[in-house]
C-alpha cells in the first residue's frame, strides 16, 4: 500500500543519487544529496588517495551511463579495496534493482559492516528488508541509521512511511516526519508531507510541536 505516485520509499531520486556517490568521501559513503557522509567510520581510519578516488569517479561514470562491463569492473573495483564502502553500496543498490535481493543484501550489510556510521547504508538495508516483508527488520535498520548519523533525512521519512502504512503506528509516523521537515529543509518534499502530517495530526489528536532529533523514537 503506497501513496499515489510513490515509487520505493526513498524515491527514484534519492537512489539516483546515490548511485552517484561523490568522491571527496569516498572512504565512507560519498555524497548523497548533496549532503557530505563522513569520511570514515573510523577516525583512525586513512582517506582513500585521489588515484583511487579517481578510479571510482570514473566507475560511477560508467555505472551511471549502463554501459557494459561497468558493473563487473566495478565489482573488482570493491574486491581490490574491500574497505571502501561506497562501491559496496552501489553494488547492492545495482543488485537491489536486478531483482537479486540476496547479492543486495550481502553487499549492503557489508557496507554497514566497513561503514557502521554511514546513514545511507543503513537505510538501504530498511529499503530492502520492507520489499521483502521484514517490517520489524526495516524498522531497526532505519533506526540504526538514524542512530548512527541523525541529520540523515532520508531514514527518517522512510520509517515514518513504515510506521504509518505498514507497521502501523500513526504516532510514530508523525514524529518521524515531522523530524525528516526539519532535517530535509529545502531539499524535503515538503507540500506532500506536509499534508500527510496534518492528516496525521488530526488521527492522532495533536497539535503542531518544534521537532528535535533528542528523544527520537
Amino acid at each position: 500500500m503506497l501513496r499515489p505516485g510513490w515509487t520505493d520509499e526513498v524515491h527514484g531520486a534519492l537512489r539516483a543519487a546515490l548511485l552517484g556517490l561523490g568522491m571527496s568521501t569516498l572512504a565512507a559513503c560519498g555524497m548523497v544529496g548533496g549532503t557530505a557522509v563522513p569520511a570514515t567510520a573510523d577516525a583512525s581510519a586513512e582517506p582513500a588517495s585521489p588515484e583511487i578516488q579517481q578510479q571510482y569517479a570514473e566507475l560511477v561514470v560508467r555505472l551511471q551511463s549502463g554501459e557494459a562491463g561497468s558493473v563487473a569492473d566495478l565489482e573488482k573495483f570493491s574486491s581490490a579495496h574491500p574497505d571502501l564502502a561506497g562501491p559496496l553500496l552501489n553494488l547492492g543498490l545495482v543488485r537491489a534493482r536486478a531483482g537479486d535481493d540476496a547479492g543486495a543484501r550481502e553487499y549492503l550489510e557489508r557496507a554497514t559492516s566497513v561503514c557502521a556510521r554511514c546513514g545511507p547504508a543503513w537505510n538501504e538495508l530498511g529499503v530492502l528488508h520492507r520489499q521483502q516483508g521484514r517490517f520489524a527488520d526495516a524498522e531497526q535498520a532505519y533506526r540504526r541509521g538514524i542512530e548512527v548519523e541523525s541529520g540523515y533525512a532520508p531514514a527518517y521519512y522512510n520509517l515514518a512511511v513504515l510506521y504509518e502504512l505498514y507497521l502501523p503506528r500513526p504516532d510514530l509516523a508523525l514524529q518521524n516526519y515531522e523530524l525528516y521537515l526539519q532535517m530535509a529543509g529545502g531539499d524535503a518534499q515538503g507540500d506532500d508531507v506536509e499534508k500527510w502530517v496534518a492528516d496525521l495530526r488530526r488521527r492522532v489528536g495533536t497539535t503542531p510541536k518544534t521537532a528535535s532529533a533528542e528523544g527520537t523514537p
